[in-house]
This record gives C-alpha cells, structure tokens and sequence, in this order.
C-alpha cells in the first residue's frame, strides 16, 4: 500500500535531511527487479532517498546494495533491518558493502523486531530488548569502524573476538537509525543511535510527546549532543481515483499494524482496545474484511488517503514537531497488488 514517511531531526538539521520537503521512496514491491524499475525511475526524477524493508521475503539489504548500484544521487537506506536476523559480522560486513557501492549515500536503519518473530521466525532469544540493541548497535558500530589487527568486543550480550581484522578499504563509517515504541527502547536509541525510525502508524501526537522527549532523555543520558539525532518516521498513505477504496486501503495497513500488543505505547490511556482486539481476531483468522473494518475506526489520526491529488496535499499539510523540521517520503507498493506489511 502506498505510504508516506517524514523525516525531521530532533535538533538542528543535519546536511542529509536538509531538504525537508524531498519525496523519499520505501519500495515494497515483492519483485526486486519491479523495484528496481522503480528506483531507477526515482532516481532520475530526483528523488531524495530510497528505502527498502525486510520481511520474511525480502532482504533489506540485498535490496539496498542493489538500489545503490543502480542509483547515482539518491540516499539509500533500509527501512529496517531486524538487528538478530543476522549476526553481528554478518550485519556490519554487509552494510559496510553497502556503503561502498554507495560512495556515502546509505544510511542504515535498525530495529530490534518482535519477540514473536526473533523466536519463530530467527530462532533467536529477544529477553532485555532495550539493552539488546543497545549492545548490537555499538558492536557494529566498532565491526565498521575497525581497520586492521586483532578485534575484541565483550559486552553485555555480545562476544566477537578475531584475531585478525582487516577492512582497511571499506568505510569506517555508516550512520545507524533505530526503531522503537516502547520508553525503554525509545529511549535507548537516543542513548545509543544516530537517529530514530518510529513506527509505522505513530500518531504526530506520540511522536512530538512521547518519542522526542524520551530521544532527548537518552541522549542525555548517554551525555550525547541530541541536536544530532536524526529522525523518521512512516505515515501509512493511499491513493487512489475512488476516495473511499484509498481509505479502505489505509484501514488495512493502519489495523494489520495495530495489531502487536506490544504496540500498545502507540495508543495511550487503552485507547482503540476493541477495535485493535477485532483487528488481532482478524488476523489469526485471515478475514481481511474484519481488519479493514477494525482499521476504519482508526485511520484518521494514523494515515493520509484520497485521491492523488488530496493525499499529496494532506502530506504536505501534516504537522511538524517544534523541536525539527518534516518532509515526506512515499511508500511504492498496495496490498492489491501483494505487497506485503513489515513488521
């Protein structure tokens, strides 16, 4: 389903997000090579950044490295990549690539996933997550970093020991955004990351009250400069020429998404209980037609949708936090044509 994100920055602008009203793209499309068609297209058109996402068919990086070969201008970045699906050096090895076929241009973005899926889809333990990505991000950030010679990491819950380490032609450096809903990690991010990716159906409510003072606190804690934190964030977005099928496709997105308990930091003081439960019985079911009845009841605050023209002019019009600035960037893909939801 077509969607949008804006990015702003929790301080001052950096040099990447200085243009704030630049179209970024996440392409969806099941098909790499449909997305890449698209991120050709994009680029020539001057399109500010591209993004791919991961699921279980669709590797985020793989994707990335191919948009940066076949793009010359645009940022490129994945819109996130699940931090224990790989491990450590198998995660830094591949964006440092990335990096490198992208002169400079990519950015990537992190986040630590649900329980559910690191224990049935990855086969791995998510207990502390907060102090979890914290860990990983910084032993990746040293993986990066790292020259030549022996490379030791002891932390908390990650081990990499190598007797010999020698990356001396690839970047030392690839900025790391990261995800996240609850306080814990929300604030941990701004301990430990270069910027934030908040979720898919926050509401500018959440983002303004809740995630930018926790970003704030973290990198305080972290005695960090939180005027250079990055931040982005999607915003579900459809359109279509019958105003009421784009909202019909929104209500899909913004309920399949309601749906994680652990979601629940998104919808303060309970609100949407039942209609995020219906949406929940939904899914275990497959009656789609129940989801986007449950979305309906929630899509307004949470997702643009209308014709072309009004959902660009309702993206345009959408809030920006006081403490940054905002743009959009699109999201290529509908659930009528089998895209599929992250996350």
């Amino acid at each position: 389903m077509p969607s949008q994100k804006f990015d702003r920055v929790v301080g001052p602008s950096s040099v990447w997000l200085d243009n704030c009203h630049a179209d970024r793209l996440v392409i969806m499309d099941e098909n790499p090579a449909d997305a890449l068609r698209i991120v050709r297209a994009a680029d020539r058109a001057g399109v500010h950044s591209l993004w791919s996402i991961d699921y279980y068919n669709r590797s985020s990086l793989t994707r990335a490295a191919a948009f940066a070969a076949v793009t010359e201008n645009a940022l490129v970045g994945t819109s996130v990549t699940p931090l224990f699906a790989r491990s450590p050096l198998a995660l830094a090895s591949a964006a440092a690539d990335v990096q490198a076929i992208a002169g400079g241009r990519f950015v990537l973005g992190v986040g630590s996933s649900t329980r559910r899926m690191n224990r049935d889809w990855y086969g791995t333990a998510l207990d502390r997550p907060a102090p979890q990505v914290k860990d990983r991000v910084e032993l990746i950030r040293r993986l990066i970093a790292h020259r030549s010679g022996p490379f030791r990491y002891d932390g908390e819950f990650d081990r990499v020991a190598l007797g010999h380490y020698d990356r001396t032609a690839l970047p030392e450096h690839v900025p790391i955004l990261a995800a996240g809903v609850g306080e814990y990690m929300v604030r941990a991010v701004g301990e430990c990351a270069d910027g934030f990716v908040g979720h898919t159906i926050a509401s500018v409510d959440y983002l303004r009250d809740t995630a930018v003072p926790l970003l704030a606190a973290g990198a305080a804690r972290g005695d960090r400069d939180v005027t250079r934190l990055r931040m982005t964030t999607q915003i579900v977005a459809a359109a279509d020429p019958d105003a009421r099928a784009a909202r019909r496709d929104a209500a899909a997105q913004v309920g399949f998404y309601a749906t994680p308990k652990g979601y629940d930091a998104l919808f303060p003081a309970g609100r949407f209980t039942a209609e995020r439960a219906a949406a929940r019985d939904a899914v275990a079911r497959g009656d789609v037609a129940a989801v986007v009845a449950a979305g309906e009841e929630m899509v307004d605050d949470r997702a643009v949708f209308g014709t072309r023209k009004t959902s660009r002019s309702s993206c345009a019009a959408t809030p920006t936090s006081s403490t940054g600035r905002c743009s959009t960037r699109r999201t290529t893909g509908s659930t009528r044509n089998g895209s599929t939801p992250t996350n």
